[in-house]
């Protein structure tokens, strides 16, 4: 990889963790939990809140999904909830305290054009995944999942990009920590209320040796298109860096979204 083409790629991947520098990354460890102070909102429906951090104890109280409360205190008990370890937590409720499994409060909540998302984590086996629960008017919810290709991530709120069609725009944005590790995300549209997923994208690099990076190129971004999505993909290798042996392709294309889909763009 050439030395400008390396620092270009570092420098974006220095500009996404400056940005997000504020914010903790979404994954599975400790770390990663909810903390004291912090107002949450409930993934699980009909929940119990409970007097005590176990599953056997008495229920105070059952509050529906999205409900607000907040965190006191993560407990040492824990308990597996759709594959994950999740501990339980503290909370007040309106003034009322008691236990919830962490796995039961949303990772985050967002809300596009007055339609609320939740989300959630699972794991089956190896693989990973993150859950979405769309609340309706009455009450009910719709839940889709998608599968991560990294455990750690932000949930980007990134508006509608300039592109017509849509209410607006979600990115899972991996966290890239190290070199060979699974950067990039997935694209989610709003649509008429739904979350549609419309795209993976990676970004890898292997210290010199190697690169992919793909990239999506919205309206309102420099050297965007009215109406359009420009996707590029540049990949990169270095066999021998002594003789500068390297290669490099580059593969473009515009796009639309029309019904709920990405497309190719016609004349």
């Amino acid at each position: 990889m050439k030395a400008k083409q390396m620092l270009s790629i570092l420098t974006i991947l220095a500009i996404c963790f400056f940005a997000n520098a504020q914010e903790k990354p979404h994954c599975i460890y400790d770390d990663c939990g909810f903390e004291p102070g912090q107002t949450v909102y409930l993934f699980g429906d009909q929940v119990r809140l409970r007097e005590a951090p176990t599953t056997e104890s008495k229920v105070l109280k059952t509050l529906s999904i999205g409900m607000p409360m907040k965190v006191q205190e993560k407990h040492k008990n824990s308990w597996r909830y759709k594959g994950v370890d999740h501990h339980f937590y503290k909370v007040n409720y309106n003034g009322l305290e008691g236990y919830v499994l962490g796995g039961l409060l949303a990772l985050e909540k967002k809300t596009i054009n007055n339609v609320v998302h939740l989300f959630g984590r699972a794991k089956t086996g190896t693989e990973d995944y993150l859950l979405i629960r769309t609340l309706k008017d009455d009450g009910s919810f719709m839940e889709k999942s998608t599968r991560l290709h990294n455990e750690q991530f932000y949930l980007t709120d990134i508006g509608t990009k300039g592109l017509p069609n849509i209410e607006g725009a979600l990115l899972v944005d991996y966290v890239a920590k190290a070199f060979g590790t699974e950067g990039g995300g997935i694209y989610l549209f709003q649509e008429e209320g739904e979350l549609h997923q419309v795209a993976r994208l990676s970004q890898v690099s292997d210290a010199g040796a190697y690169y992919l990076w793909e990239e999506f190129i919205f309206p309102e971004d420099k050297n965007g298109i009215a109406g359009r999505i420009r996707y590029k993909k540049e990949v990169g290798e270095s066999y021998n860096r002594n003789a500068q042996w390297k290669k490099k392709s580059i593969e473009t294309k515009e796009l639309v979204w029309v019904n709920a889909s990405l497309e190719l763009a016609q004349q």
